[in-house]
């Protein structure tokens, strides 16, 4: 009798666990508005870079960047473009906006480079 309760205990976990994994973004980030982390992605309209991005459409926030390693006064702002759907699902290629460039590089699977002006910006709150 205990067994068979604990295995049914088991088993209702399990069963939990898949539907919770299936609702899991990989991205929990949202789009065009700040998240409870103080953080969002917003679009840059085809014209701006991320750092007029995050002021025009969330003021108080800078666009998040990792400085490059040659020359070191520059900036590689974090950016993301729509990728190929799989499944029936949106997926994301993620990649850089340089400086004054008003276009997000990216590597597809294939390894190759590609870039796009209509892309996403990573803004995070001060």
């Amino acid at each position: 009798m205990r067994d068979s309760k604990a295995r049914l205990f088991v088993l209702g976990t399990a069963a939990v666990l898949v539907f919770l994994a299936l609702a899991v973004s990989a991205d929990p980030i949202g789009d065009g508005a700040l998240a409870p982390y103080r953080a969002g992605w917003f679009s840059n309209g085809g014209t701006m870079t991320c750092a007029a991005t995050c002021k025009a459409k969330a003021p108080g926030t800078l666009a998040e960047y990792e400085p490059s390693a040659v020359p070191p006064t520059k900036r590689a702002f974090v950016c993301r473009v729509a990728g190929k759907p799989v499944n029936n699902l949106q997926t994301w290629l993620y990649g850089s906006q340089f400086d004054d460039r008003a276009a997000c590089y990216t590597t597809g699977l294939d390894l190759k480079g590609s870039y796009t002006k209509t892309y996403f910006c990573l803004c995070v709150a001060k």
